[in-house]
C-alpha cells in the first residue's frame, strides 16, 4: 500500500528517495482505516520502505490488528531518486526537457543528470527489495503487508506484470493510502488481484 498524504503532497513538491514530510493528520486516520479494513486477513509480515512517510502508515496499520507483527524496513523500496529535484515544487519544472521525458517518456528519463535514478535503475532496485521479501520463506497461503510509494508500488507491480514504462505512466500511479494486492507463488508469474482500491476510505 502506499503511505498516505503529506504536507510535500498537498503542496505538490518533489517527494523522493532522499526527502521527508510529514503526514497530515488525515492520513493516519486513513491508515487506521486501512488497519481495519484488513484486519480479519493474517499477515505472516510487515514491511516498508525506510522513509518515515511509510513506516507511520505501515505502524498505524499494524496497530489495528490484534496480532501487529514488527516492520521489518527495507532499504530498496525508498522512493525514486530524484537528485537536485527532490523537495522543489513540480510546477518550478514544468516544460524542461528532463520533466516531459519524466512523465511522458520514462524510458528515455535521463534521472542521472539530476544525481538521481532513470526509470531502468529503479525499477531493478525496488524489484529486488519485492524479491528479499520473498526470499524470506513464507508459505503460498501467507500474506505480507509492503508499505511504500507512488512510484515504487507502480512500477513495481505493473512491470512484474509485463507492462512497458510508458503503459505504467499513461495509466497513472496509486493514490495516497490506497491498497494493491498482487500475488505470486515463484516470483515469476504474478497476478493482479487489486489495484489502488481505496474504498475504504468512504
Amino acid at each position: 500500500m502506499r503511505h498516505g498524504k503529506t504536507e510535500f503532497n498537498l503542496a505538490k513538491r518533489f517527494q523522493g528517495g532522499a526527502v521527508d514530510s510529514p503526514l497530515l493528520p488525515e492520513s493516519i486516520i486513513n491508515a487506521q482505516k486501512v488497519g481495519s479494513y484488513l484486519a480479519d486477513l493474517k499477515f505472516a509480515g510487515a514491511f516498508a520502505s525506510p522513509q518515515e512517510r511509510a513506516v507511520v502508515t505501515a505502524q498505524n496499520i499494524v496497530d489495528q490488528w490484534e496480532v501487529a507483527p514488527k516492520i521489518k524496513k527495507i532499504a530498496d523500496l525508498r522512493e525514486m531518486n530524484f537528485g537536485k529535484w527532490d523537495g522543489d515544487l513540480v510546477a518550478a519544472h514544468q516544460g524542461e526537457e528532463l520533466f516531459e521525458q519524466f512523465l511522458k517518456y520514462p524510458s528515455q528519463f535521463e534521472g542521472e543528470k539530476l544525481g538521481g535514478e532513470n526509470y531502468y535503475q529503479f525499477t531493478h532496485r525496488v524489484q529486488a527489495g519485492l524479491k528479499s521479501i520473498f526470499e524470506e520463506g513464507f508459505k503460498a497461503e501467507e500474506n505480507v503487508l509492503v508499505a511504500a510509494h507512488a512510484l515504487v508500488i507502480s512500477f513495481a507491480v505493473k512491470s512484474l506484470l509485463g507492462k512497458s514504462f510508458e503503459e505504467i505512466r499513461a495509466t497513472g500511479l496509486v493514490a495516497n493510502t490506497s491498497v494493491t494486492v498482487l500475488e505470486t507463488n515463484d516470483f515469476n508469474e504474478f497476478k493482479l488481484l487489486d489495484w489502488n482500491n481505496t474504498n475504504f476510505l468512504i
